[in-house]
């Protein structure tokens, strides 16, 4: 005698909710509603109407990003560059139409966890050389860029590219950009856990899940293992950031966690908050994914302007966005959930080093040690990347990184082999020591390759370095920061000194100047100082400050100490010739 079958129990509560959900972002709700008499409902895009988004959503609506290639084949066989909304869409593929700068392509890569092989270098050379403009730059995102590129050339280059493991897609518009970690991640003397490998693996994640291709707007993430470089946490919309827990009477297990920080988008004035929560590093991952996820089901799609992540925690609070994350966690079924607990049950972080990107340093294994190469504003030459490329290769472990100060460094080099290396590039115009003004100078592309800026950034910050060399010598790092456009792409509100392009009355170039950001153990948004000041001018107006914070410190006391230290009624004291 068979045993009786059991009857199938119906959707759980959750399941249906989840199945409604679906349908209606599919819009699949229509096939089953069209009775007589019923209102046409309109159709919906994550419960925002078509007829609501703004131009940009309604063009990814109308052709997803990742279905652009036919497109792609048919301008690269004309040599035609994209326009219009177009070329909009073909930025998550990693090209910028930057006319009128340029009537050429800037081509930016994706290098999760700032990583890359010394083979890897050498494609980037052979690019550069043959299809760019003969030069790279190193980016405020540990990242790539290389300019003057001709339409004909874009799949070319994306195959190359594919041949050594390297992609540029999900390196602009909408897309979860390049994913930082310390650039010393795995080798750093003092970290608390090498984040690397789940920086890439996220990155990999996102690059392979349809839904997370074309955002509402633009995201940052970043991973920080506690080491003594970091990656400037502070300005991503996302930062997870590694803390060791001692004992405690809240019912966490001691070890190492990340800490969980949200907004951050330094260009706004706001540095990225503490949740509170905490999960393990592994689970980084997935609590990325999640949080990828409730952005894109609930950020605004009407305004461009308000459709960044803090915009969404401040529409809808940081617990709400967190209860939305973990309900995600559920439904992919993630076997965990965050934990609660204060940062001041955290340990003291290392002691961050300001300018370890620069120079030689010892590695954790001891027998090896890293060198620091002191870009000039973040440019390299084919020549350079090649040398680069092939010291990695014979004297490192195959092994770069890139830095958000626009630099790069050649880990894992002998001992004994150190000062061999460091002539070798030194010959070549690599520095491997720089002054307190140039280590920490950054600048974004500015007038000279972006459309939307208004100063040119990178030849004002490198004749400015060089004039404030020539009159001082600091004991303390000062790091300056030049952004060409109010989109701060090179984070003026965390600098020492930071600079701000606009346009004069005149219609000349200037810039507005902020004093006393930083970040880290050091964070907050600088204090407007004076402009805007003709280019021109700035020399003079920078040499003064400095000029005034040497003669009126307190013995050995930082730039930044300093100026926190003046009320805004006694910052612009600070613009007074001295005596």
């Amino acid at each position: 005698m068979h045993a009786p079958v059991e009857k199938k129990k119906g959707f759980s509560p959750e399941q249906l909710s989840y199945l409604v959900d679906a349908m209606a972002q599919l819009n699949l709700h229509e096939a089953f509603s069209g009775g007589v008499g019923q209102e046409a409902r309109p159709e919906m895009v994550y419960g925002t109407p078509v007829d609501d988004l703004c131009k940009e959503e309604l063009a990814k609506y109308q052709l997803h990003p990742l279905d652009l290639r036919m497109k792609m084949e048919g301008w690269t066989s004309r040599n035609e560059l994209a326009t219009g909304l177009d070329q909009f869409l073909l930025r998550h593929w990693g090209f910028f139409n930057v006319e009128p700068s340029s009537p050429a392509y800037m081509l930016r890569m994706r290098l999760p966890a700032c990583k890359l092989r010394g083979d890897q270098m050498l494609m980037l050379a052979e690019i550069a050389e043959q299809h760019a403009g003969g030069y790279a730059h190193v980016t405020t995102r540990g990242n790539i860029q290389m300019r003057e590129i001709q339409p004909k050339d874009v799949l070319t280059i994306m195959d190359k590219l594919h041949s050594v493991g390297l992609s540029c897609h999900g390196t602009g518009a909408d897309s979860a950009r390049n994913m930082t970690a310390a650039p010393t991640a795995g080798f750093d003397p003092v970290e608390l856990i090498d984040m690397a490998p789940y920086t890439i693996r996220l990155s990999n994640l996102v690059l392979n899940t349809r839904a997370l291709q074309g955002l509402p707007r633009k995201f940052n993430i970043s991973f920080d293992g506690g080491g003594q470089i970091s990656c400037v946490s502070d300005s991503n919309d996302i930062s997870f950031q590694a803390v060791r827990i001692g004992d405690n009477d809240q019912g966490v297990e001691p070890g190492i966690y990340c800490r969980i920080l949200l907004g951050g988008i330094s260009g706004h004035k706001d540095l990225a908050r503490d949740t509170g929560l905490l999960c393990t590093p592994e689970q980084t991952v997935m609590a990325g994914a999640a949080m990828l996820h409730v952005f894109v089901e609930h950020a605004d799609r009407t305004n461009r302007k308000k459709a960044r992540l803090k915009y969404l925690l401040d529409a809808k609070g940081m617990d709400w966005f967190m209860a939305m994350t973990e309900a995600k966690l559920e439904e992919f079924d993630a076997g965990f959930s965050f934990l609660r607990l204060a940062a001041n049950h955290d340990a003291q972080r290392a002691q961050i080093k300001r300018q370890g990107h620069i120079g030689v340093h010892p590695q954790k294994d001891t027998v090896r040690s890293y060198i620091g190469l002191a870009l000039e504003m973040g440019r390299l030459s084919p020549a350079q990347m090649r040398l680069i490329g092939q010291l990695a290769m014979e004297k490192g472990l195959n092994d770069l990184r890139l830095t958000v100060w626009q630099n790069l460094i050649i880990p894992h080099i002998p001992n004994d082999e150190i000062d061999a290396v460091a002539a070798r590039l030194n010959e070549a115009g690599l520095q491997t020591t720089a002054t307190a003004f140039a280590a920490g100078a950054v600048a974004c592309t500015g007038k000279w390759g972006c459309k939307f800026g208004l100063a040119s950034t990178k030849q004002d910050g490198t004749r400015l370095v060089r004039h404030l060399e020539s009159r001082f010598t600091l004991d303390r790092p000062i790091n300056i920061h030049l952004t060409g456009c109010p989109n701060s792409c090179a984070q003026h509100y965390i600098g020492d000194v930071g600079l701000v392009g606009a346009t004069l009355s005149d219609g000349g170039e200037g810039y507005f100047v902020v004093l006393g950001g930083g970040s880290d153990n050091d964070r907050g948004i600088g204090r407007s100082l004076c402009g805007p000041v003709a280019a021109t001018e700035i020399e003079t107006v920078i040499e003064t400050v400095i000029g005034n914070y040497l003669s009126r410190r307190d013995a050995g006391e930082s730039f930044l100490a300093f100026v926190r230290k003046l009320t805004d009624d006694q910052l612009p004291g600070l613009l007074e010739a001295s005596h």
